[in-house]
């Protein structure tokens, strides 16, 4: 995917979840977070931001920030973005799906709902429904990513929801999309969320299927370029 109207940016503060204060040709603005997470291993004081600019003018903020540059590496932090990327990638079969062929899908739609829980996609082929659940993952120690960032029982439920879809007659996937480049496997954070853990281990016995896409990133893109592997039993240390 590829975002119009960007700039490059130097973040300073974020002084709330929503907000954070860049500055951009030499003046300080106001952007919106395109990320509730802490990121705060991502959004150090003077690093390269990749800014957005809307065309809605009745917005607060003028610009989104969508990503930021780690050392040498850009990491896109766009809480929404893996959702489309992984949609797109998908239907071109550059994400392929344990079990199902491309050619076979008839039909890919985003955000449908099962129970209480909303899947990001919903797909049929001729022989079964699927659904796949994404989630974005920006936190990494060199080639090793973990997810999640932080606790997150809408994630513990997701994958709840996702063994029950699997038990009636769904075939599920828990997709991760690595919203970075240089990543060679990627693990769950046991010790940032254990209830998380224990309901991936328990969805992979159920039968959902789980698959990882590092991405390459630049200020304005974002794209799936490569299956990485999963490890659960890697254990995560965040960069101090």
């Amino acid at each position: 995917m590829e975002y119009p109207n960007s700039y490059l940016a130097r973040f300073v503060a974020r002084p709330n979840r929503f907000i954070a204060t860049c500055r951009l040709h030499d003046e300080l603005i106001q952007v919106h977070v395109k990320n509730t997470g802490r990121n705060k291993e991502i959004l150090q004081p003077e690093v390269p931001v990749a800014l957005v600019k809307s065309d809605n003018p009745q917005r607060k903020t003028q610009y989104d920030l969508v990503a930021a540059k780690v050392g040498t590496r850009w990491i896109n932090i766009d809480s929404q973005a893996p959702n489309q990327v992984a949609f797109d990638s998908i239907k071109t079969g550059l994400i392929k799906l344990p079990g199902i062929a491309t050619r076979d899908i008839l039909s890919l739609k985003r955000e449908v709902t099962f129970e209480d829980a909303r899947f990001d996609i919903f797909g049929s082929t001729a022989k079964q429904p699927f659904f796949v659940e994404l989630k974005g993952v920006t936190l990494a120690n060199g080639a090793l990513a973990a997810f999640p960032d932080a606790p997150t029982s809408r994630a513990s439920k997701h994958v709840a929801t996702l063994i029950r879809a699997q038990a009636a007659g769904y075939q599920t996937y828990l997709c991760f999309i690595i919203q970075m480049s240089g990543i060679s496997k990627v693990t769950i954070y046991q010790q940032r969320d254990p209830a998380l853990y224990a309901a991936i281990l328990a969805a992979q016995k159920a039968g959902v299927h789980l698959l990882a896409y590092g991405c390459a990133v630049t200020p304005a893109t974002l794209n799936a370029t490569y299956p990485v592997t999963i490890d659960l039993a890697q254990p995560f240390t965040e960069v101090s």
